[in-house]
């Protein structure tokens, strides 16, 4: 995976895992007024390791981003 294609992947993840986040947040409230509070303790818990991963994402796309800055060559 060169970095370009390594770029576009991280750059899906931290763009989409905001709205995974929401959608879960969004069922678990859900389920929770509905009486099933296990089901939303599952989906906080899942919601939880998303953030982990979106994080882990953001720090991979900065460190990506900067490792394809220093390697462009600068034209004069």
């Amino acid at each position: 995976m060169n970095a370009r294609s390594s770029i576009k992947f991280l750059l899906v993840l931290v763009l989409g895992f905001p709205l995974l986040q929401t959608l879960f947040g969004w069922v678990g409230g859900l389920l929770d007024a509905m009486g099933d509070a296990g089901a939303a303790q599952v989906l906080t818990h899942i919601n939880v390791g998303i953030r982990v991963i979106w994080l882990v994402a953001m720090v991979g796309l900065v460190v990506a981003l900067a490792v394809g800055s220093l390697d462009e060559t600068v034209e004069k």
